[in-house]
């Protein structure tokens, strides 16, 4: 099993963003952090970065470099894995976005297990959420079967007219061999359009599982999203959590 943190430096929404501040740490520090609480062994930051290679491995982090032209998270993640020294004995990676400062453990923790039980080629997270909750955000929502096969993937609220939606969390668990499929796939229309690589999968037939969670992270894209991560950041401390 091998967790994978893919970040670049450059950003076209926030400068600079997995050096950002939230507190005194920057945020890829800080979700490097929270995906080591699982405490499995094969656990990496993906970069192009010698800033942000600097700042995992002050922390005791493991970093593999990656080419700065590669054009996904996922296609990032499978060339830092084949990077991985003995990755003939890992059968499962999780891609953990680079933008989620305070993603909880028990959530890749349960990415792997569906992973285990399950004969999904992939597994991602969701969480429950209203209207009034995802409309006021940039989030990413999905319709599943009843048995929790994802349907689709948009950025418009689906299904249309509901009251209640499944807010999709940014983590992806792979088999290897479907990650390997994945990344020979050409990027497909409804890709494109909707700027949503998961499509890309199921547009070929891939099947992706999905396992409910509690709560929905903080995702760092914007200026106004890195100000929400900081004020959240003081309450909790205000807290002592």
């Amino acid at each position: 099993m091998a967790i994978i943190i893919p970040s670049r430096l450059s950003s076209t929404r926030l400068k600079q963003k997995p050096l950002q501040l939230i507190g005194s740490i920057t945020l890829i520090e800080r979700v490097f952090k929270q995906v080591n609480q699982a405490g499995l062994e094969h656990t990496y930051v993906a970069t192009d970065s010698e800033e942000i290679a600097s700042v995992i491995t002050k922390v005791g982090g493991k970093v593999i470099f990656t080419d700065s032209a590669i054009p996904t998270g996922t296609d990032r993640t499978y060339e830092a894995f084949k990077l991985i020294p003995n990755n003939q004995n890992i059968n499962y990676i999780v891609n953990v976005q680079g933008d989620m400062p305070f993603i909880e453990p028990s959530s890749i923790l349960k990415i792997i297990e569906y992973l285990k039980n399950s004969k999904y080629d992939i597994v991602t997270p969701i969480v429950k959420v209203d209207r009034e909750s995802v409309k006021a955000s940039s989030n990413v929502t999905v319709v599943v079967d009843s048995a929790g096969t994802a349907l689709y993937f948009s950025r418009s609220l689906i299904p249309n007219g509901a009251e209640e939606f499944l807010y999709h969390v940014g983590m992806y668990g792979f088999r290897k061999n479907a990650l390997e499929k994945f990344v020979s796939l050409k990027p497909t229309f409804l890709e494109k359009t909707e700027r949503l690589e998961q499509l890309r999968a199921l547009e070929n037939g891939m099947t992706i599982g999905t396992c409910l969670v509690e709560n929905v992270p903080i995702s760092v894209d914007t200026e106004e999203d890195l100000k929400k991560a900081v004020k959240f950041y003081e309450n909790i401390s205000k807290l002592g959590l």
